[in-house]
């Protein structure tokens, strides 16, 4: 965070409108999305919130500083992971930015002129689809098992976390965002509501009953099912020492968040001993891959997935497909060689 504000703000008074009108226009998933991008973009201003600032003092930002912010991203070292920023993070981000020029812009404290500029030259790297890789099986088998042996309170929330996104494919914001009421029956089939997926877009996905079972099972040993508007999954603690240790919510209304997520996918990764860099959105892959490696229609999987099209889940999420060898469509084999180095002929 900037010491001082690149924006000052001494002798800039008047009602602060433009932030807040921004985020009427927006739905509610949207609307916390682009509050929290938004939040990275004021600390980078070196202001505490942007939701202050006058709008007499809008003609101190300049496109110079819209720069330096997209620059910024570019170069950034995620320190709770010790990454670069995705190209999806950074297009986000300044899709954020750009909706509030526009506010700004229509509010009259903004040029057009300047907004032009930034539409047309300060554009974002393009927005790359290599994904992290699916979790095989296996990989699947043994993340479940070293969360199985984890003692306690932490390890029923666990196994119940990873065994709903195995089941679910949900992205990262949606599991984080699930709340007590969102696990339901319908019709005899335990289901998920998804109340703001993406485009702020309600969707249910059914799951299997043990999974809806090892998750109520983690709501009631936890507390949080006393209340239906708490989170499903929330962060919890070891409290004491040795034998009387023992692991307790740490705040029944706080859900985890996505770094929470992210170091949670690490440490199982690590005592399943698991070499490949998996990620949260491994979850997703692998659950698009086994769902249509094992016959289901791409229309369902597109439905329960959140998706508005095909499009996504058939040619990029699905790596099953792009695995197999496409020279086993061949009519006929090649030779191979025999063990005398003679090679074998076509028959």
């Amino acid at each position: 965070m900037n010491h001082q504000a690149i924006i000052p703000l001494e002798g800039a008074s008047g009602e602060a409108t433009i932030y807040r009108r921004m985020l009427m226009t927006k739905g509610q998933a949207t609307r916390e999305a682009y509050a929290t991008d938004l939040a990275d973009f004021a600390r980078f201003l070196g202001l505490n919130s942007l939701e202050n600032l006058p709008d007499s003092a809008w003609h101190r930002l300049g496109t110079e500083h819209v720069a330096a912010y997209l620059e910024s991203l570019k170069t950034r070292i995620n320190g709770a992971i010790g990454e670069r920023l995705s190209t999806s993070t950074i297009a986000r981000r300044m899709a954020a930015v750009r909706e509030l020029l526009k506010e700004a812009v229509l509010q009259g404290k903004w040029s057009q002129r300047k907004l032009d500029y930034v539409a047309s030259r300060l554009k974002p790297p393009q927005v790359t689809h290599q994904h992290r890789p699916g979790i095989t099986h296996e990989e699947q088998v043994r993340i479940l098992e070293a969360a199985d042996a984890q003692q306690g309170l932490k390890g029923a929330r666990d196994y119940a976390l990873l065994r709903l996104w195995l089941d679910t494919g949900l992205r990262s914001a949606e599991v984080a965002a699930l709340k007590t009421k969102d696990l339901m029956v319908r019709e005899g089939q335990p289901v998920i509501i998804v109340r703001h997926g993406k485009g702020d877009r309600q969707r249910e996905v059914g799951i299997e009953a043990y999974t809806a079972h090892v998750v109520q099972q983690w709501l009631s040993e936890s507390g949080q099912a006393r209340d239906e508007n708490w989170p499903i999954f929330v962060w919890v603690r070891k409290f004491g020492r040795g034998e009387e240790a023992e692991y307790r919510v740490v705040n029944s209304e706080k859900h985890l968040s996505g770094v929470g997520l992210w170091m949670l996918v690490k440490r199982y990764a690590k005592a399943a001993g698991i070499e490949s860099e998996i990620s949260p959105h491994s979850f997703r892959v692998a659950w698009v891959t086994d769902s249509l490696n094992g016959g289901a229609p791409l229309r369902h999987v597109t439905a329960a997935g959140g998706w508005t099209t095909s499009a996504m889940p058939e040619r990029i999420y699905d790596r099953g497909v792009w695995r197999e060898p496409v020279s086993r469509y061949r009519k006929r084999a090649l030779p191979r060689r025999k063990s005398n180095g003679h090679a074998d002929q076509e028959e």
